[in-house]
């Protein structure tokens, strides 16, 4: 048995990297299919997923109602639709003609409404931001995976599109080899071409760069390598290691070449004992464009002081690192000036979030019907300085507080799940972490077991109302701290989900939600509120698999 940590390590303790991490869960571990009986290792073993699936959401409603008489008016609904439809294929090919290579292939294709005219009138606006689906308005056409795996006694070789779980779950289209040293060691190497962060296609996976006067240079293609150990125990699993990634492109303001990005990472399990468990994930960034940083740390303990007593608390850190590299490429386009320069308006300011979560369960009733859980939890960010000509403009501290309470009946009447939560946040100091307070309550019903236990139906309905924390005030030219939301919000949600496997090998889900949102805006003249016309949105899911 190898030393090396799952993949799953990071996706199952809650401990991603943000966006990278959503987007790196690898073939093992979000299949729909399971393990076939593999017998006869002379003869290919190919075993898999196909899975369809589609969604739609919509938005209806009245005009906004005006500040001052004869004033404009707006749709309060959103006029466009989102839409799409996606073929997602997953395919594990064991023993490939009898040898000792394996096949893991993960890919899908989203199709969006590109097209689609949402003009009541049937006319085609032209307006670029119709388009709610898709990568950057664009049809997606993903390769999770693909790679070839050579098992061998000691060493495994991987080659092709992979993600390397253990090491900060970074993708690669290249190699990578494990050599397990023994029973609790597994050391692993690996180098290749570095897919743009949270790329969700082919067509952006490698984007094309720009040079100081404009000029497109062709695919811009950096270069990923790393060493690190993985280690498994009866008691505790995890990797640690360093990664370094090199730009292959220039600074488009001042023609320097990037700096290349060095950073360690490690993250790890150990129950301590029954009634201890530690887990942690942690990234350093050591050299770079923002120079060491403390990207991401997750520490957390779960407790169970007693057999019906469960307690957890986790600190975590996640700063913006995502960004830097997306917000260049595509939030606005790089042109020259007059004077041959290069003007990009959008910039990136690194900032780090804090927050700390506790939780306290205790299952209660002979056996063990009623589970109740609290919990609170802390986010902050820090002062930002933004540069602003001869003036910076300074956005305070931001720091609110969360609390959860929640009640589950396992075994209500009619053989019904009853979960009923509520979440209450709140700013503290001088401004709010989401410039809003809010409160949701949601009461959620499963009914597990039916048609012999291949059917599940669950519904919920959740009731929402948020204020900003500039609701009654007016935006203050040259004070951008006035100048974020400024209403109140109450939403009611309702949906309704079934689950069906109508075959051995096939399976469907469908959902269906309505809801309500009623918004109140400030008048700048009475600064007093303005209600607006509600707005109904409905959405529908739909999801068809089959595993061969």
């Amino acid at each position: 048995m190898r030393a090396r940590a799952p993949a799953a390590v990071v996706a199952a303790l809650g401990l991603g990297l943000g966006a990278g991490a959503a987007a790196a869960q690898s073939a093992e571990e979000d299949r729909f299919f399971v393990d076939k009986e593999d017998e006869d290792r002379d003869r290919t073993l190919w075993q898999g997923s196909l899975s369809s699936t589609s969604f739609v959401y919509t938005e209806s409603g009245g005009q906004s109602t005006a500040l001052v008489a004869g004033g404009a008016t707006v749709p309060n609904a959103s006029p466009f639709s989102r839409l799409f439809t996606e073929l997602r294929a997953q395919v594990d090919g064991r023993h490939l003609r009898g040898g000792r290579w394996d096949l893991r292939a993960d890919a899908r294709g989203r199709l969006v409404n590109r097209d689609l005219i949402n003009d009541a009138l049937g006319l085609d606006r032209g307006d670029r931001n119709r388009i709610q689906s898709g990568q950057f308005g664009e049809h997606e056409y993903e390769v999770r995976e693909l790679y070839l795996v050579r098992g061998g006694r000691r060493t495994d070789l991987f080659l092709g599109r992979q993600v390397i779980g253990d090491l900060a779950a970074l993708k690669i289209d290249g190699l990578r080899i494990d050599y397990a040293k023994n029973a609790r060691w597994t050391y692993l190497g690996f180098a290749g071409a570095y897919p743009l962060r949270a790329s969700r296609s082919v067509l952006t996976d490698y984007p094309r760069g720009v040079d100081v006067v404009g000029t497109r240079t062709g695919r811009v293609v950096p270069v990923a390598g790393g060493f690190g150990a993985a280690y498994r125990t009866s008691r505790t699993y995890g990797a640690i290691g360093g990664v370094a990634i090199v730009p292959t492109k220039r600074d488009t303001r001042t023609d320097a070449w990037e700096s290349p990005r060095v950073f360690v990472t490690t993250n790890g399990y150990a129950r301590r004992s029954p009634r201890l468990d530690l887990y942690h994930y942690v990234v350093v960034d050591v050299a770079g464009a923002a120079g060491f940083a403390l990207t991401n740390l997750t520490l957390g303990v779960q407790w169970k002081p007693a057999f019906r007593l469960r307690t957890n608390l986790s600190v975590n850190r996640v700063d913006t690192e995502v960004l830097e590299q997306q917000i260049a490429n595509q939030l606005e386009n790089v042109g020259p000036t007059i004077d041959g320069g290069v003007i990009n308006n959008a910039e990136v300011q690194r900032i780090a979030a804090d927050s700390v979560r506790g939780t306290v369960s205790a299952a209660l009733g002979k056996t063990n019907r009623f589970e109740i859980t609290t919990g609170l939890s802390a986010r902050r960010r820090p002062e930002v300085r933004l540069e602003a000509g001869m003036t910076d403009k300074l956005l305070p501290a931001a720091q609110a507080v969360e609390l959860l309470v929640q009640a589950v009946d396992r075994r209500f009447y009619g053989g019904l799940r009853l979960d009923l939560s509520f979440i209450r946040g709140v700013g503290l100091g001088q401004a709010s972490y989401a410039r809003s307070t809010s409160q949701i309550v949601r009461l959620a019903a499963t009914r597990p077991g039916l048609k012999g236990g291949k059917a599940e139906l669950q519904g919920d309905l959740a009731v929402v109302q948020s204020a900003d924390d500039n609701a009654g005030a007016v935006c203050q030219p040259g004070d951008v701290a006035t100048c974020y939301g400024s209403a109140n919000t109450a939403a009611v949600q309702g949906n309704v989900t079934g689950y069906y496997r109508f075959k051995p090998d096939w399976f469907g889900v469908v959902q269906g939600g309505v809801g309500l949102q009623k918004l109140t805006i400030t008048d700048p003249a009475t600064m007093g509120g303005v209600p607006q016309s509600s707005i109904v949105t409905s959405s529908l899911f739909l999801r068809v698999g089959y595993r061969f």
